[in-house]
């Protein structure tokens, strides 16, 4: 999946980790109408943001060599 990533698409995943680490207020709303308790988006939210920094980090050296070239 790494060798999929380009500079754009690094800048998605950025963009997306910057979204994922506080739910936006909609996100919240549709927790609160479908029963899902905040606790639980917290948490589900703060591993996919935990999951996206790491992907980051594997994907930042790849975007750097290839901005090399």
């Amino acid at each position: 999946m790494i060798y999929e990533f380009t500079k754009q698409r690094y800048q998605a995943l950025i963009l997306l980790s910057e979204y994922l680490k506080i739910p936006p207020r909609e996100l919240k709303l549709d927790a609160i109408i479908t029963d899902v308790p905040e606790e639980d988006l917290r948490w589900v939210t703060e591993r996919f943001h935990y999951y996206t920094l790491k992907l980051l980090e594997e994907v930042e050296d790849k975007v750097q060599r290839e901005a090399e070239i």
